[in-house]
């Protein structure tokens, strides 16, 4: 199976580096722009699925992708970003000043601790190999396009190549970006439910090439929108 990883486009959150974790927050003009050249480059490319977070900045991504392929866009919860719980729409800043100790507990180990009412990495990652191994089980030979958020394409990434979690922030991936893996499946005698029971070799990495078209002040311009 071919994976395509895509990155939803950009947000005002992203822009004012705020947390947005599953805040159900539209695409801003310059995710809006973003999309439309991602849309125009996956044209050509087949694709026997699409599958989408089903929040929006992912779902709209998705459904305009879906319109040049004349596919219906599969929404995947499974695939939405981790929650962030009460710190959400908040930025870095602000929570060091509210809750420090809190913010300082979440740094040392975000796998196992959460922010309030939020999710721990380790619970992401066991969202993600139960989507992926159903969508595997649909199109083991097809090619799927997954449209999800940062922090999955991280998290799924260290995990399939065997990472550890907390080293998910060493892989870029912008808004909108472009990434590849194939996937195939190691000896039935490994669990089966388990995302270790597949190969994954990486095609492309968080590929914007498709964006060289947005000048830089083009972008400053649809970021104040």
């Amino acid at each position: 199976m071919r994976l395509l990883l895509v990155r939803h486009g950009a947000t005002i959150n992203n822009v004012q580096r705020r947390f947005t974790g599953q805040t159900d927050l539209p695409m801003s003009a310059l995710g809006e722009r973003q999309t439309e050249a991602l849309a125009a480059r996956l044209s050509q490319q087949h694709l026997d699925c699409i599958v989408s977070s089903d929040l929006r900045r992912a779902s709209v991504m998705a459904r305009q992708i879906a319109q040049r392929h004349d596919l219906p866009v599969q929404l995947d919860p499974d695939l939405r970003e981790i929650s962030m719980g009460t710190w959400e729409g908040a930025t870095f800043d602000e929570i060091c000043a509210r809750e420090p100790e809190h913010l300082r507990r979440w740094q040392i180990d975000p796998v196992e601790f959460a922010p309030p009412g939020g999710e721990p990495i380790v619970q992401v990652r066991d969202r993600l190999v139960r989507s992926l191994v159903r969508w595997y089980a649909s199109y083991p030979d097809g090619t799927l396009l997954w449209v999800t958020h940062g922090g999955c394409i991280g998290i799924l990434l260290c995990h399939l190549l065997g990472m550890d979690l907390h080293k998910r922030d060493q892989f870029r991936r912008d808004n909108a970006a472009l990434s590849e893996l194939v996937m195939g499946r190691k000896p039935a005698s490994l669990d089966a439910e388990s995302a270790r029971s597949f190969s994954a070799i990486v095609a492309r990495l968080n590929d914007t090439c498709h964006l060289d078209g947005i000048t830089d002040a083009e972008a400053e311009q649809f970021q104040v929108l």
